[in-house]
């Protein structure tokens, strides 16, 4: 027979392990948000983009993980959560003129222009349809103007949009760029550091950046060329005939403390550029003579050719006549290789402020005391 005192203690049993169930599940469930956040946290630490948007939205990361995370790796799962991220925002800045605006800009347009967040046009007159801006006068859109027109379309562009963009490439009518992979060189560095990417070449023992490979100015950048440079012709030159577009970017750039990234060491384990001054066949066919001797003499890095030419990730080829451009565009957006089946990719490593500037050190360009010296020409362009 059960007295009254053994269903008191059965009872009072039962309730301690109902308790301790309770408790236990609640712990367990603890540790596992909290291990699922430290994932998230370290995940998010090293994603791309100086204006990076949390993923603020519950339902979007528990639909996420609920389909995936239970059948992949850690690796795959944090990789797969990178690209949920929005990539920066990319403006581009394309220098047509009036003549080339059928002939190439609305070629730009309807290729690679559309991947852009913002595309701008730059020339001497003013085109509705592709929403091509004047930023010179009638009569300063020759070659020989380039300078002028680099110079007050960036003058142009931050005036209008400085604030509401990340990065501002700079590009000509005849450039293909490759928007994606642009993004993942970019998402390794934040748009508030004073960064300037591109074809590094070297002349007068300056460093710069070649105008027709395009080049790509972070915000900040380009916030020290409008607020810095623009303006003071001690050390950047005023609006003048021939200038040098290229070479005297260059110079504003690391005179207000820019710092020139050469895209050969943009990215981590890719020795490659990606940016070209030519074009892409240049480099492809298995001879230096295809390389003119101004390129040899003038790059920074040494150039190969053939098919290890270039990098996997390349960005940017110049002198793109436009039946050129559709073939990119059909053999890279529309074309496909039955069977073949790429890795999961990962963007590249995030480099903190300090490791940017012991990679990337500024220059001593102290032999240009003062470019109110320098002639409109300088000897060898």
């Amino acid at each position: 027979m059960t007295t009254a005192k053994g269903k008191t203690m059965t009872k009072f049993a039962w309730q301690l392990r109902s308790q301790l169930h309770l408790l236990t599940g609640f712990i367990a469930g603890f540790v596992c948000a909290f291990v699922l956040l430290l994932h998230i946290y370290d995940v998010r630490n090293g994603i791309n983009c100086s204006t990076t948007t949390a993923i603020s939205s519950s339902s979007s990361i528990s639909s996420f993980i609920g389909s995936s995370a239970a059948s992949m790796s850690l690796a795959q799962f944090k990789n797969e959560l990178q690209w949920k991220v929005p990539p920066a925002r990319v403006l581009c800045m394309v220098l047509t003129c009036p003549e080339y605006v059928e002939r190439y800009a609305q070629h730009v347009y309807a290729t690679w222009g559309r991947r852009c967040t913002k595309l701008v046009f730059v020339s001497s007159e003013d085109y509705e349809p592709l929403g091509v801006v004047q930023v010179v006068d009638a009569d300063g859109g020759s070659y020989h103007d380039l300078w002028n027109k680099t110079r007050e379309g960036f003058r142009h562009v931050w005036q209008e949009y400085g604030e509401e963009y990340d990065w501002f490439l700079k590009a000509d009518d005849d450039t293909y760029v490759i928007i994606e992979n642009l993004h993942h060189m970019l998402s390794a560095y934040d748009a508030n550091m004073p960064l300037y990417f591109g074809y590094q070449m070297r002349r007068y023992n300056v460093s710069y950046m070649s105008g027709g490979a395009s080049y790509v100015l972070s915000r900040e950048a380009l916030r020290r060329f409008m607020k810095q440079a623009y303006g003071f012709d001690q050390i950047c030159p005023e609006a003048r005939k021939m200038g040098i577009e290229d070479f005297y970017m260059g110079i504003c750039l690391q005179n207000v403390g820019v710092h020139l990234i050469d895209s050969t060491r943009a990215v981590a384990d890719d020795d490659k550029p990606k940016f070209f001054p030519l074009d892409v066949e240049s480099f492809l066919y298995k001879s230096n003579e295809s390389i003119p001797t101004w390129l040899q003499e003038m790059s920074v890095s040494e150039i190969d050719t053939g098919l290890n030419c270039c990098s996997n990730y390349s960005i940017a080829f110049h002198y793109t006549k436009p039946e050129r451009m559709y073939l990119y565009e059909f053999l890279l957006y529309h074309l496909r290789v039955f069977g073949q089946k790429w890795s999961a990719e990962q963007l590249p490593r995030r480099w903190t402020f300090s490791e940017m500037v012991e990679m990337y050190p500024l220059e001593n360009n102290s032999e240009i005391l003062d470019l109110r010296q320098m002639s409109e020409k300088p000897d060898n362009f």
